[in-house]
């Protein structure tokens, strides 16, 4: 694709700090990425005393084990910085402490039959890959269970470790859709039912607490980007605009997401909102999911989504108030970047039942994910082959990832364009060993950067990585993560990212510029790899988009080059989801020859526009050569 280059629209002098956000790894046992500085918030379920990982335990109402159990604190830490130590271990009730299958051992047990309360200190050797405790002759269980980090105040430990707090420290926004489990559909339909700070664990499949993300917030002062649960109802989104306004720094934007990938049928969360679809428009056949009369249960699905945070919208606004939505708090809808259809046909319904979107939606937001493409999944791959295939996969980028359409689409309904997530995606069987070396490879610094480039150059605004932390890299799900170890700060993935924000934006860049003069060719849609051409067989009632860079907002004259054998055929142009600017009628200049055909002034703005040309009537039919917008 050949892109012209503005001379200086999209240039920025300042740096890219604010550009480049993360999503947070799962909470989990076996993360690599230390969240917590007490281990009770990421253990698995209570157990047996024996065999802590079957997670049997009996629980009592209180979510305290109601008689002897096991805890399975943490593995797979062999190659995590910090993980040998002494933990302080304190609760409620008496018990006998013991290891169970790792290595470590309990010291300095001691019993307040006063307080009733218990502590001790597990020692935790070099190289151990794990801790499981078990507590035996209980009494019937014991309650409030700590169990803190090495090198943390014991009476007044503090929620987050200051691994996490320093790894965080350089991005702009954190994304929170793990921490949230959002991929599980667990999450609460009504606020009462919600994740609260007094449970017991939080590495599970109901996620962390709203509570702790505005405490990372407020620690970190960074923006969040929230991910409402799919089966949310209207009572737990206002309840948490609340919350959230109460509560989180008021200098913290807030992008706000309805669930994670809707349309991704490999998440449960896609049927929840298909049915929910179905079941609308089943109850009540004048939905204005239905507003045109459509039974495509796809098309139903996806305008459901863009319905549903058009709703969250709306109570947010209710709570905070007109002048705070799209500062402080800015709804995203997602969709699928190599399938913009998913983006438009919600855009498109919003527009037509309830006005333009971007009343309702700050931006527009996919996954522009680079990977190993055909070798994705291929066996005895070296390192260097898997670096080939991502910088074969970068270059391919623009297209596979319809950067052109999906930026066309933002500008047309004047929205922002956002990744939710993006990154090294190494996800699938195959050559394991080699992604993960590969991550390492100082040529991925260098690729990730281009990467990121690109993605700017094309328009593309705040970048959300996935995934921040660090990484064991040893399995078929890839390896995602900045580095290997929170205290590796030289991984090449990691130096990207903070290069990336302290250098200047690149230029944006765009096939067509203003003021300037291009093929009727090069619209958006057309076949990839296709030379600028001429525009044929538009007809009647169809159109076409281009997408125009302008170096300043203005008024610019627009004359189309075109040919006609016979008059009567009309072209309509409007800019940026704007009224109809003009409508002309083409002059029959006969085939094989072409006339100008000036059109009234349009008005674009600085940067990314989105250009369209309708056909209104249809004699002979019309063929465009070129468009021109002067000054």
């Amino acid at each position: 694709m050949a892109f012209g280059q503005a001379s200086g629209a999209g240039k920025g002098t300042r740096g890219a700090a604010e550009t480049i956000g993360v999503n947070l790894p799962a909470v989990s046992d076996w993360s690599a990425t230390p969240v917590y500085v007490d281990l009770v918030h990421q253990a698995r379920r209570f157990g047996s005393p024996d065999a802590p990982w079957d997670e049997a335990a009996a629980i009592g109402a209180d979510g305290w084990p109601s008689g002897d159990f096991g805890i399975f604190l943490m593995t797979g830490q062999f190659r995590v910085s910090g993980t040998a130590g002494t933990y302080a271990v304190r609760f409620r009730g008496k018990a006998e402490i013991g290891v169970v299958a790792s290595n470590a051992r309990v010291v300095r047990l001691s019993y307040d039959a006063t307080s009733d309360r218990s502590t001790a200190e597990v020692v935790v050797a070099e190289g151990a890959d794990q801790l499981a405790l078990k507590f035996t002759r209980t009494r019937g269980g014991i309650k409030d269970l700590q169990v803190i980090r090495p090198g943390y105040s014991v009476e007044s430990p503090p929620l987050f470790t200051r691994a996490l707090l320093d790894h965080l420290a350089p991005f702009s926004t954190l994304r929170f859709m793990d921490w949230l489990a959002t991929n599980h559909d667990s999450g609460s339909r009504d606020w009462g039912t919600r994740p609260t700070p007094s449970r017991v664990r939080h590495a599970s499949q109901a996620g962390v607490p709203w509570e702790h993300v505005i405490a990372l917030a407020n620690l970190t002062g960074k923006d969040i980007w929230i991910n409402v649960p799919v089966r949310a109802d209207d009572d737990y989104v206002r309840q948490l605009a609340r919350l959230l306004k109460s509560t989180l720094r008021p200098a913290s934007r807030i992008y706000v997401e309805y669930s994670n990938e809707l349309w991704n049928g490999g998440y449960p969360q896609f049927q929840v909102n298909a049915e929910a679809a179905r079941r609308e428009v089943s109850a009540d056949p004048r939905s204005p999911l239905a507003y045109d009369g459509t039974t495509d249960a796809q098309v139903l699905a996806f305008r459901r989504v863009a319905h549903r945070l058009k709703r969250i919208s709306d109570i947010f606004r209710a709570e905070y108030g007109d002048a705070a939505m799209m500062r402080t708090v800015r709804p995203v809808l997602a969709g699928q970047v190599v399938q913009p259809h998913v983006l438009e046909v919600g855009l498109s319904f919003i527009d037509a039942v309830y006005g333009p979107p971007a009343r309702f939606f700050y931006a527009v937001a996919g996954a522009p994910y680079f990977n190993l493409g055909p070798a994705q999944t291929a066996d005895r791959l070296t390192v260097g082959d898997v670096i080939r295939a991502m910088d074969t996969s970068i270059g391919d980028l623009a297209v596979v990832n319809a950067f052109e359409k999906n930026r066309a689409l933002a500008s047309w309904y004047g929205l922002h364009w956002m990744a939710y997530e993006g990154g090294a995606d190494t996800f699938g069987p195959g050559s394991i060993a080699a992604k993960a070396a590969a991550q390492m490879d100082p040529r991925i610094e260098s690729l990730c950067l281009r990467y990121l480039r690109l993605w700017r150059e094309a328009g593309g605004e705040l970048f959300m990585w996935y995934t921040a932390g660090a990484g064991q890299w040893n399995s078929r799900f890839g390896a995602y993560e900045l580095t290997d170890d929170l205290a590796n700060a030289e991984a090449p993935k990691l130096r990207c990212l903070e290069k990336a924000m302290v250098n200047a934006t690149p230029a944006a860049r765009a096939p067509n510029v203003a003021p300037g003069s291009f093929a009727a060719g090069t619209h958006v849609g057309r076949a990839a790899g296709a030379e600028p051409g001429v525009l044929r067989h538009l007809h009647a009632g169809q159109h076409v988009d281009y997408l125009v860079l302008a170096e300043q907002a203005g008024d610019y004259a627009p004359t189309l080059l075109a040919e006609a054998a016979q008059p009567g055929n009309r072209i309509a142009i409007a800019v940026n989801n704007a009224p109809v600017s003009a409508e002309v009628e083409l002059p029959a200049s006969g085939w094989g020859a072409s006339w100008p055909q000036p059109m009234p002034r349009l008005q674009l703005n600085a940067g990314f526009n989105t250009v369209r040309l309708t056909t209104r009537a249809e004699t002979s039919g019309f063929i465009l050569h070129r468009i021109t917008l002067g000054r």
